[in-house]
């Protein structure tokens, strides 16, 4: 089946508003927009409070200055030359009050000067006032006509008292609609306005800048996936990298190594597999042609031909079955038959097998067998397993007698096979049982260096495991298979 990847190829064009870079800007724009609205929305609602109530701290303040004020004129008598300080008086105070304030200064129920807007008609204003502050300063919103309207309006009145020269009581009445009071709060939107504006474009820089410090190590990665998918591993991952950047970067340089390895790994098989091959195929022509043109004429040169293309084509099975078997486990199709196994009884077959196969001489391989030893397992991967250790042990053992015990060990069942020869080397110890790797030994002998991968994958799927032991002059493996298979085991998964 053909499968086609759905993303775009990774050196295709880009658009901008795609990229991480812009991504991460839009959303700490975003991010930073919200939060200004929701934040301007809650400074306009709270700041009008605070400007309607500062307000009436300044014209109640104030209502009490200018009483204070004619308090001391209380010795200027009402006429013209009142009328002269006071009026002065009025027009200056109203400066320091908001724009369209209005100061309303009475004399029992007269007016006696007035200067600013008068939002409420005198009369009803002073029934407001005096109902406010009775005798004490004091300033409240009065819900009434404005001007020539008839819509109700809020107004802030602040009234406090003063003392005439007459002897009467005085009134100064101090008003600001609520309306002109919240536009104080006009020129506090512009500033927060503009202070948002500022944030949020500083806000979009941030994220660019971060995108781009973020990006710059993902870039330096992209290079070098592409640089692998050119086939070109010679050149490491390096570079610093921040965080979990670094983790990528340390599992594309694993990765690169691990490709490589199966790369050098894959060419090696590929030449042994054609050596391996060609030479059973060139023996196996050789003497049939002998068989077909009547070159081998006599009965022992017959028979010697056909031994001889039998030998050949049992080995050309053997190499061919092994990578069967390697395709079977790397399709994960395969599903282990569990039954009671007399591991014992296959080791003492297989060793047999060997003598009569010409592999080993008579007596060379010697079975230790202690107790029982049968198990619930796979009886065909069990034979692999055990024909495979002890064929590695010939081939490889130069003559020398090959040792192999059977016991139970911590609810195992404990398979030792050591084996004389060359040691191997330090630098080989730790790769034998990678797949196609041959030794310096290994080189000189058939095969495609799958014996061993072959046999730990094969423990692997019972649930067991192998390994190399010891640093003497022995090889010694050790495979351990539990007595009762895995539960994963019992269901075929």
């Amino acid at each position: 089946m053909d499968e086609r990847s759905s993303l775009p190829p990774a050196g295709g064009p880009r658009r901008r508003w795609t990229s991480i870079r812009w991504r991460l800007a839009l959303a700490v724009a975003g991010a930073s927009l919200i939060t200004l609205v929701v934040v301007g929305v809650v400074f306009y609602v709270f700041v009008g409070s605070y400007v309607v109530d500062r307000q009436k701290s300044e014209i109640l303040g104030q209502a009490v200055l200018m009483a204070d004020q004619l308090d001391s004129l209380g010795g200027v008598a009402a006429g013209s030359s009142g009328a002269q300080v006071l009026s002065p008086l009025l027009k200056n105070e109203l400066k320091a009050l908001p724009s369209n304030a209005g100061i309303v200064v009475y004399e029992g129920a007269r007016v006696v000067d007035r200067a600013g807007a008068a939002p409420l008609r005198a009369a009803r204003l002073r029934v407001a006032a005096e109902a406010i502050g009775g005798t004490s300063p004091a300033v409240k919103v009065v819900a009434a006509t404005v001007g020539a309207t008839s819509a109700s309006k809020p107004v802030l009145v602040a009234a406090a008292h003063f003392q005439r020269s007459t002897g009467q009581q005085g009134l100064v009445v101090v008003t600001l609609s609520v309306a002109d009071a919240y536009a104080a709060r006009q020129g506090l939107v512009r500033v927060l306005l503009l202070s948002g504006a500022i944030a949020l474009a500083a806000a979009i820089l941030m994220g660019l800048g971060l995108g781009t410090w973020l990006c710059r190590p993902l870039s330096r990665l992209s290079v070098a996936a592409r640089r692998m998918a050119r086939g070109e591993y010679d050149q490491p991952v390096g570079g610093s990298y921040p965080g979990e950047v670094r983790e990528l970067a340390v599992s594309l340089e694993t990765m690169r190594l691990e490709v490589r390895r199966s790369e050098e790994s894959l060419r090696t098989f590929v030449a042994s597999a054609a050596h391996e091959l060609r030479t059973p195929l060139t023996s196996i022509q050789g003497f049939s042609q002998a068989l077909l043109d009547g070159t081998a004429d006599t009965p022992e040169q017959r028979q010697r031909s056909e031994a001889a293309i039998y030998r050949e084509s049992s080995r050309l099975r053997r190499l061919i079955d092994a990578l069967l078997t390697l395709s079977r486990y790397d399709s994960r199709e395969f599903s282990p038959t569990l039954t009671s196994v007399d591991v014992g009884a296959i080791v003492q077959e297989e060793a047999e097998r060997l003598v009569q196969a010409g592999f080993a001489g008579p007596g060379r391989i010697k079975v230790v067998v202690a107790g029982e030893t049968s198990l619930v397992t796979d009886a065909g991967l069990v034979r692999q397993i055990v024909g495979n250790l002890l064929r590695n042990a010939a081939q490889y053992g130069e003559g020398d007698p090959i040792e192999v015990s059977l016991r139970v060990e911590n609810f195992e069942l404990v398979l030792q096979v050591a084996n004389g020869g060359p040691p191997l080397p330090a630098d080989e110890r730790g790769r034998i049982f990678e797949r196609f790797f041959r030794g310096r030994v290994g080189r000189t002998t058939e095969g495609f260096g799958l014996g061993l991968s072959l046999v730990r994958e094969m423990c692997e799927v019972l649930g067991g495991r192998i390994d190399l032991v010891g640093g003497g002059p022995k090889t010694v493996f050790r495979v351990a298979l539990p007595l009762r298979p895995p539960a994963v085991l019992k269901t075929g998964e």
